[in-house]
């Protein structure tokens, strides 16, 4: 399969099949994974389970829980009764745009998309380069609510090969004047790679580099009431390259609020830091499937939302304000750990100066699920547990195989995969996983490291003890496991973890060989799918395990 130019998350607007009485939602082709560009998440036919009105046996006994959401065909019902057997949704109204539930609270909104229902106006500036010469270009958002795609498409196809379109700035559509910049010296977040139900976003990736926006001084909020939220996806549920990234960080340093995920400990959770603590773990994991994030600060302490997912993080928030800050950028964090890469696809951002009401967080929720085809109602789950050639090191925008894997069918997807983990560091994100496996659906994780423990001089033994423990646990959990055997990179331990597999050390349910002689990823000099590190795929490789993996585990997803 060649390298896809472009990834798009579900384009095309039309009429979900076999539900004519529902609206229209934005829909991926059928076939798109035949073609040239990619659509992610799958046409929800894939899906056709759960692409329906909810019924009364979506009850308590299929794992949801009062106040969820459910969205099919442009229209959102809410649970209010789940009695098995006799559940009852209610159909939710659903403001026009995300950001409208927020009014004048509503500090930023911005993105590729509409935010506010009444905004036409400029939406971003954009850089590209041309003949060797860069050409600024604005991309407004027209009377009709629709980005102009038209003047997008003609300066990508003018682009000098290799190059991208990077975002210099993100229009405030709240009439507030809060735009935000791309932080200096570091202009690495592109639009017209990643592309969210039919939307452009904001994309970054591990070789997009560190970098993100400058929050203006003039946008100020409360320390214990405000709100941030993100639509779009994440393309990692974990720490990136080298370090964790950082959707938002209010203040300036030593008066400051964070939001990242993963942490040092590579744990999979979201964690927040402020003024008490510089790490506070939540119990929120960010899902890597079209979703809405949103956290609210309030005086009792954090309330963080994933779609269907609610948490509570507890603890007195003093009084005071926040200035200014950075979107997807931790400016302050000196060397080592500013170069954690945010991984989002985002198509809006919104923050407001007081912390969202529950009726707030649901028509944030529910606009968004709107806009973007969210099913917040799918209950499968694919997890990734690996190293840098799961996470996507090499890759932009996010592009790495277990999100693109999404393009086959719609389920919630996590990886928890690391740049350089070590199976022992590979153990210490299975907590994550066994919390996911809490809820009901089909489960299965594919596991794919070993490499990094022969970098670091660590014997096959306690390898083999480590994956050993993985996989044990995760079937534990209730996952069908898919063990992916080690690539022909030279030192890889591949032939001890397959003969560790044979004797069941490695109790996998499912042993993926995508690397022997014959394969379609042998030949690690190969550099159309691999890097010339001879460690890494590059974009072609994943596309390769992507489609690899999924043609067996589909069966049983019941695909």
């Amino acid at each position: 399969m060649e390298t896809r130019g472009r990834v798009l998350a579900c384009i095309t607007a039309m009429a979900t099949l076999g539900l004519p009485a529902l609206g229209v939602a934005a829909q991926c082709p059928a076939d798109d994974h035949k073609g040239t560009e990619t659509c992610i998440p799958a046409n929800s036919a894939a899906n056709t389970g759960l692409n329906r009105p909810p019924g009364a046996h979506d009850d308590v006994s299929s794992g949801y829980a009062p106040g969820d959401l459910w969205q099919a065909g442009g229209q959102v019902w809410r649970a209010t009764a789940l009695t098995p057997g006799a559940a009852q949704w209610t159909a939710v109204p659903t403001p026009h745009a995300p950001a409208d539930t927020f009014g004048p609270h509503a500090v930023f909104a911005g993105g590729p998309t509409r935010m506010v229902s009444t905004y036409s106006g400029p939406a971003v500036d954009i850089e590209t380069t041309a003949g060797g010469q860069t050409v600024a270009t604005t991309l407004n958002i027209r009377p009709d609510g629709m980005l102009d795609t038209a003047t997008l498409k003609r300066v990508l196809a003018a682009r000098d090969a290799g190059t991208f379109a990077t975002v210099t700035r993100v229009y405030d559509q709240t009439g507030h004047g809060n735009h935000i910049v791309a932080t200096p010296g570091h202009h690495v977040v592109h639009i017209g790679a990643v592309q969210v139900s039919g939307q452009e976003t904001l994309s970054w990736g591990e070789i997009n580099g560190p970098g993100g926006f400058v929050l203006p001084q003039t946008l100020k909020v409360p320390t214990n009431s405000f709100f941030f939220g993100t639509t779009g996806t994440y393309a990692s549920s974990n720490s990136g390259y080298s370090a964790f990234p950082v959707p938002l960080m209010l203040g300036q340093q030593g008066q400051e609020f964070k939001v990242f995920m993963g942490s040092y400990t590579l744990d999979g959770f979201v964690h927040v830091a402020d003024m008490r603590s510089p790490d506070q773990r939540t119990d929120l994991i960010i899902s890597n499937d079209p979703a809405a994030f949103g956290l609210s600060a309030t005086p009792a302490g954090y309330r963080l939302e994933n779609g269907n997912n609610h948490v509570v993080l507890g603890g007195a928030l003093s009084g005071g304000a926040f200035s200014g800050g950075y979107i997807g950028y931790n400016a302050d964090g000196g060397n080592w750990f500013e170069q954690g890469r945010n991984t989002g696809q985002w198509t809006g951002i919104v923050i407001a100066d007081q912390a969202a009401t529950a009726g707030q967080e649901q028509d944030f929720e529910a606009a968004a699920a709107v806009a973007g085809n969210h099913m917040p109602q799918l209950r499968d789950t694919v997890v990734a547990i690996g190293d840098s050639r799961t996470e996507g090191f090499g890759l932009s925008d996010g592009t790495n195989w277990p999100y693109l894997m999404q393009r086959y069918a719609r389920y919630k997807s996590y990886n928890f995969a690391v740049s350089g983990a070590t199976t022992k560091q590979m153990l210490d994100m299975v907590p994550a996983a066994e919390a996911l496996a809490r809820h009901p659906g089909r489960k299965v994780a594919v596991v794919f490291g070993g490499f990094n423990d022969h970098l670091h001089q660590i014997g096959t033994g306690e390898t083999v003890h480590n994956l050993g423990q993985i996989t044990s646990r995760l079937k534990k959990a209730g996952y069908h496991v898919a063990f992916l055997d080690e690539t022909m990179t030279q030192g890889a331990p591949r032939k001890a973890l397959d003969n560790a597999v044979e004797d069941g050390k490695i109790p996998a349910d499912l042993e993926l060989d995508l690397f022997s002689t014959g394969e379609p990823l042998s030949d690690v000099l190969d550099q159309t799918k691999w890097l010339a590190d001879t460690t890494h795929p590059n974009q072609a490789g994943h596309d390769i395990i992507a489609r690899n993996v999924w043609q067996n585990i589909a069966n049983f997803l019941g695909q």
